[in-house]
């Protein structure tokens, strides 16, 4: 695997309050990671950071190779950024928006404007003004504008804000496609736990400036369960003690999560019996992103 970003040590003091602490990285190519983190976690700060809107306190990010501050130019050159709805001129229309950004770049030529048109399906409503254009077709031409130097890395911060369910599939499959087929690294950052589940490959998890977990999205879904059992204190005492398990109780029920390298919960059973607690019900539960970013960020 290539690694497009390389994060390293890196800290952020603001108003002299620590908002990123030591914070080490590495994000690879055709990779889409989602950021995650609750409000005021250091999310947006890490993302100025990386596009060099920020100074970085301590420590290094490089961007293909290219330190974002020694050599920022060099670094830029390999991003493509949205941060939250892309600024466009409402009273131009897309295809005057694009001839707008592509003058900014050298050597972008007509036709390679016209295949992102293609690439992101506006090719019917490019001469339209932008004022016109439903949310979801902003965020398309946006992602056309920040593809248009043909950028190793694309960072969309808060991409799905005020889209509708059929906006936030097609965003989603653009991304996908961009991973894909052009081998683009993406960083998403984002609220709405279901998009990223369905998004991204990896997360990220920042808690008060810190990275905590950082997990494959399929990979790490394990099988959740709930007991019913006539001494749950007890059986989460056992749990904790001969398989290494960690549980919690949620209304009247022992939950717990079946690591991969216990097969299924036969052997958990055997050990409630044999300790004489009584096993009323086992309901095996579905374990979203959603929990376990709950688990993750709790306390």
């Amino acid at each position: 695997m290539t690694t497009t970003i390389a994060i390293n040590n890196v800290g952020k003091t603001l108003n002299k309050k620590k908002v990123i602490k030591d914070l080490s990285l590495d994000v690879n190519a055709g990779e889409v990671l989602g950021l995650l983190g609750p409000n005021g976690a250091g999310k947006t700060t890490l993302i100025r950071m990386i596009v060099g809107l920020i100074e970085i306190t301590e420590g290094q990010i490089s961007v293909c190779g290219h330190d974002v501050e020694k050599e920022h130019q060099d670094a830029l050159e390999n991003i493509g950024a949205i941060v939250e709805n892309p600024e466009m001129y409402p009273f131009f229309t897309g295809q005057q928006n694009l001839d707008y950004f592509r003058r900014m770049h050298k050597g972008v030529s007509k036709e390679k404007v016209a295949e992102l048109v293609d690439f992101v399906s506006l090719s019917d409503r490019i001469n339209d003004k932008v004022k016109d254009y439903s949310l979801g077709m902003k965020q398309r031409l946006g992602i056309a504008q920040a593809l248009m130097n043909d950028p190793k890395v694309l960072i969309l911060d808060e991409p799905t804000n005020g889209l509708d369910p059929a906006g936030m599939r097609e965003l989603r499959r653009y991304i996908r496609m961009l991973a894909k087929e052009k081998n683009v690294t993406v960083i998403v950052s984002s609220h709405l736990l279901s998009e990223i589940e369905l998004m991204c490959d990896r997360i990220a998890v920042i808690k008060q400036g810190e990275l905590i977990a950082v997990e494959n999205v399929k990979e790490e879904t394990k099988e959740r369960y709930h007991f019913k059992l006539s001494d749950p204190e007890k059986a989460k005492t056992l749990l904790q003690t001969h398989f290494d398990i960690k549980s919690q109780l949620t209304d009247d029920y022992l939950v717990m999560d079946l690591p991969k390298t216990i097969p299924d919960v036969s052997g958990i059973v055997k050990l409630f019996v044999e300790n004489d607690i009584a096993i009323y019900s086992v309901e095996p539960k579905e374990h979203s992103l959603e929990d376990r970013f709950m688990h993750l960020t709790a306390g």
